[in-house]
């Protein structure tokens, strides 16, 4: 089993957001869909709306509060059984990383209408809420992720940032948060199941992830000419075989030093 140190880092802190919102997301379509017995669409919403401005609820909300309330039951339960000597910090950031996955969900749902009227008019609209696409979702909490807070692995009565001069700025539901700084992914390390980035293929030209610039960590990268050879122009021949040519190309492969 790997060090707690290494299973509250910022990595640690999205995967149980993105799994928590994942989880609220899936339960949330189902009820929708009618999918399950325990839910259906959300009805508190029905009949309300504004008379005046020409529009009121219906159709089928995604009913949110069951999604997020069953994937809270489904997932703090287990989380809570963390021990060792520094469980009461990684249970707490657990915790708070899985309700910021659910309030991204939560935050993200959209209103959408339809319109009703003569002749395609739009006198009066029908609206009910419906949560974001899940990639959306992702999005989101990638940024979350990249704007992590570290925060302190004493804990007292609440959560506290680890710089002392940031602790008067407060933390929100929806940010994520880690206790340790991550490993060095780029350097292989066995023991923490690292594979490291040498000799992995990358992308000269792109400035993403991909990217030789960004995957190789700074140390450069290899440049060598594969050649592929394969079957082409094929034509059928009456009767009855297949003609082809054999086709030659040069292509560069780049790999991190």
């Amino acid at each position: 089993m790997l060090p707690i140190k290494y299973l509250s880092t910022k990595e640690t802190a999205f995967i149980y957001a993105v799994t928590a919102a994942g989880l609220v997301h899936s339960v949330t379509r189902s009820c929708s869909a009618g999918n399950m017995t325990e839910c259906s669409c959300d009805t508190k919403l029905q009949n309300g709306g504004s008379a005046s401005e020409g529009w009121h609820w219906g159709g089928c909300s995604d009913d949110i509060h069951y999604g997020m309330s069953f994937s809270k039951k489904f997932l703090d339960g287990p989380t809570k059984n963390i021990t060792g000597k520094d469980g009461s910090g990684l249970l707490a950031m657990n915790l708070h990383n899985n309700e910021a996955g659910r309030q991204a969900v939560a935050k993200l749902m959209s209103v959408d209408c339809r319109c009703h009227g003569v002749s395609g008019s739009c006198a009066v609209k029908t609206c009910w809420k419906t949560m974001s696409p899940f990639e959306k979702v992702g999005r989101f909490l990638k940024d979350k992720y990249e704007n992590s807070i570290q925060i302190s692995d004493r804990l007292k009565k609440k959560i506290l940032r680890k710089e002392k001069s940031h602790r008067k700025i407060p933390v929100r539901k929806e940010d994520l948060l880690y206790i340790n700084k991550s490993p060095n992914y780029c350097v292989e390390d066995r023991k923490l199941g690292i594979r490291g980035t040498r000799g992995r293929e990358c992308n000269r030209t792109s400035e993403g992830p991909d990217g030789c610039n960004l995957l190789c960590c700074g140390r450069g990268y290899n440049t060598h000419v594969v050649r592929h050879v394969e079957r082409c122009e094929c034509k059928f021949v009456w009767c009855c075989y297949v003609r082809c040519r054999r086709c030659e190309s040069m292509t560069d492969v780049h790999t991190c030093k």
